[in-house]
């Protein structure tokens, strides 16, 4: 199997006239949430770019959930934030619908797809080495670190994008990767933050927790995010 070129790019702007296979990054915290709410049992997580867009989808789905945040914090009338902790608190997910709007990862992901990149894959440290079988097979893969906003660069999604980069030319020494991303400034906001639960980091910093890969779709004109279960992840759990 030939090895993939890899190309690097970042923020919002970096999902744009991307093509190919593509894999968009967002650590702290969209895609690690998302990931929790597949394992969770979650039927379908449609993406919106907007607040507003998301609470429309969502009043046309019956008996769907609204999560997300707006400059990290959850708007009042959703029913999750952008957060693995209260996912895993929620007791009522399985098979429902999910609309998901976040600041830097959805709009990303919307990005991506509208300039026609395929496939495209949502991803995180807790689905790094799916992601990275994901696409292995590619001959080009661009990696997108949506950054904080989707305008300043994060130094976890940067990382991430390094870790996946080296799983997927099969380098799997992730050591001194996730030292730097629990030492720095991503991760000192997440302890910081005076409305962000302190476990979201340590849910968020599981590397490999699940073994499915995020994959991102237009259904009809709706993005949409699902799982895709590889045959044999290249995962190196860090437990």
């Amino acid at each position: 199997m030939n090895t993939p070129i890899i190309i690097r790019r970042s923020l919002l702007e970096g999902a744009d006239g991307v093509s190919g296979a593509t894999v968009v990054i967002d650590t702290f915290r969209a895609f690690s949430t998302a990931a929790y709410l597949v394992a969770s049992g979650v039927g379908r997580i449609v993406l919106a770019e907007s607040l507003d867009e998301a609470r429309s989808r969502a009043a046309s789905i019956p008996n769907s959930i609204l999560c997300g945040e707006d400059g990290g914090r959850r708007p009042e009338d959703f029913d999750l934030g952008n957060s693995p902790v209260e996912v895993c608190a929620h007791p009522h997910l399985a098979g429902r619908t999910v609309v998901m709007r976040t600041s830097s990862g959805t709009r990303a992901i919307v990005r991506a797809l509208r300039s026609g990149a395929d496939p495209v894959y949502a991803a995180s440290l807790v689905v790094a080495g799916s992601t990275a079988s994901a696409v292995r097979g590619s001959t080009r893969v661009t990696i997108v670190a949506s950054g904080l906003g989707g305008v300043s660069i994060a130094d976890e999604d940067e990382e991430t994008a390094g870790l996946i980069s080296d799983r997927i030319l099969g380098r799997a020494d992730d050591a001194q990767r996730i030292d730097r991303i629990q030492s720095g400034e991503g991760a000192a906001r997440l302890r910081s933050s005076a409305w962000i639960d302190p476990v979201d980091l340590t849910h968020c910093l599981d590397v490999d927790r699940f073994q499915f890969a995020l994959r991102a779709d237009f259904d009809g004109r709706v993005a949409t995010l699902y799982a895709v279960h590889s045959r044999g992840s290249d995962s190196t759990p860090q437990k």
